[in-house]
């Protein structure tokens, strides 16, 4: 049986950065995984969503041509779409070069799956490895919604709606998370009818609600139909098709008639035959229990990435498995940092999430005020017809940012600039002075930060200084 420093269990974003960091510092590492190496933002989240966002994009841009003054008289034909998406998929992870990356650092891939023997060893469909430290870091799957009949009709979940052939005439999706809205935007603009359920008040429950709620607006104004406060009580196949039933808070029933539906109503933890609980580890099905330096209850076995049920995005999977690399190889631990953590979806437009968010810092009693920039007012949204965003910034009484939401096209990018200067303790007072290019969607930026310096001059001692300034001028 061979022994490795460090076994890591899970090829997705946090296993991969562990292993290859790990192996890259000269120590010994094995990297199991069940089925393929990159996890499931690679073949069935991040990259063939955003793929398939981008197609749709391509044929809104035909189909609202006419706001340009152009006119599109051709035949559309869409049932290539579903195949170039998964072809941009292999092709993402072909250049990636994963797994040839990892085995040139010496890591040793073992494909199967692992269960543990104990607390030192692992078992791999037969084969036997031990390890001195263990990295959990097997990912998350769909939750299937329970006792409202789904196993009575065909679903879909992120797992396999890739795998579609044709674009369905009409979709129901259960769920308005992420992964719901991106695929109702995506669906809509290929054609489908879509309709949409969620049991709470606001879609992404996790955003800012003002801005959640402009981008319902937007996206109604598309076409989907959002039945929000609505809990799906029971679905039925008959001919071919789907009934979804809801009630919704008010207490009246919907039922909708869809061809295709998709389930999106959360995540939970892989730990499946794992036979964690007989060794000790601490789990729940919506992640494993951790301390904060990313240990189990049984302190050489780590996890992290969406496992542990925290941050479920790659880009935090990758931070959380450089800290658990620190503390297995350093002697100082570090605790896990989750502060201004950022993320984004991906829909048209954007919406960006950075720090907290107005509502917590009302419930939290934190001082604050908030400084909002329209993209009805800048220059290059205007002229590009992408204008119904919003930049809304929280920030404290010295204009130190705690937080910020941006609903814009490119939101995610402009977001990165706000994340380096929160970090960086830079407030909204060197956002305003430092010139940006014109005209230019970072530009709103600039003058969402000239609200702060507006508000400043409001306060009485600047007031009074402004007003000696005139008088010994």
């Amino acid at each position: 049986m061979k022994k490795y420093r460090i076994v890591v269990v899970g090829g997705g974003a946090a296993g991969i950065v562990t292993a290859m960091g790990a192996a890259g510092m000269g120590f010994s590492v094995a990297l199991v995984e069940k089925s393929r190496i990159g996890g499931e933002c690679s073949w069935t989240g991040c990259i063939p969503s955003k793929a398939l966002l981008a197609a749709a994009k391509k044929l809104h841009t035909i189909n609202t041509a006419g706001k340009w003054g152009i006119t599109v008289t051709d035949t559309i034909v869409t049932t290539g779409i579903m195949g170039k998406v998964q072809e941009l998929r292999q092709r993402a992870a072909e250049r990636a070069q994963t797994r040839t990356l990892l085995e040139k650092a010496g890591v040793e891939i073992f494909f199967g799956e692992p269960r543990f023997i104990n607390e030192k060893e692992l078992d791999i469909n037969g084969t036997r490895i031990s390890g001195q430290d263990f990295v959990i870091a097997t990912g998350s799957s769909p939750v299937r919604s329970k006792n409202i009949g789904l196993e009575n009709v065909p679903y879909y979940t992120n797992q396999d709606i890739f795998e579609i052939q044709d674009i369905p005439e009409s979709m129901g999706i259960i769920g308005g998370g992420p992964i719901g809205v991106e695929m109702a935007q995506a669906f809509c603009r290929l054609g489908s009818k879509v309709n949409l359920f969620h049991s709470g008040s606001n879609i992404l429950p996790k955003d800012d609600t003002e801005l959640t709620g402009r981008l319902a607006e937007i996206l109604e104004q598309e076409g989907i139909e959002f039945n929000l406060t609505s809990r799906v009580q029971n679905l039925t196949q008959e001919n071919n098709r789907i009934t979804i039933m809801a009630q919704n808070s008010a207490g009246t029933i919907i039922n909708k008639s869809v061809a295709a539906l998709l389930i999106a109503v959360g995540r939970q933890c892989n730990v499946e035959n794992l036979d964690l609980e007989k060794i000790g580890i601490h789990f729940t099905s919506k992640g494993i229990d951790v301390n904060k330096y990313l240990q189990t209850t049984i302190p050489h076995i780590w996890a992290c990435g969406d496992c542990i049920g925290k941050y479920q995005f790659s880009h935090i999977a990758e931070i959380e498995a450089r800290t658990v690399l620190q503390n297995i190889l350093l002697p100082v631990k570090q605790k896990i940092n989750y502060k201004g953590i950022p993320w984004a979806t991906f829909t048209e437009p954007e919406l960006a999430h950075l720090g907290i968010t107005q509502k917590e810092a009302e419930e939290k009693g934190i001082k604050h005020q908030v400084y909002r920039q329209s993209m009805s007012l800048i220059d290059r949204a205007i002229v590009e017809q992408e204008d119904q965003g919003m930049i809304k910034i929280i920030a404290d009484p010295h204009g130190k940012i705690l937080g910020a939401h941006i609903l814009a096209t490119n939101a995610a990018e402009l977001l990165n600039e706000l994340l380096l200067a929160m970090n960086a303790n830079n407030g909204l007072t060197k956002i305003s002075s430092l010139p940006h290019v014109y005209p230019s969607w970072g530009y709103g930026l600039q003058r969402a930060a000239d609200h702060w310096l507006l508000d400043l001059r409001k306060r009485w001692y600047v007031e009074f200084g402004l007003e000696l300034l005139r008088r010994f001028s």
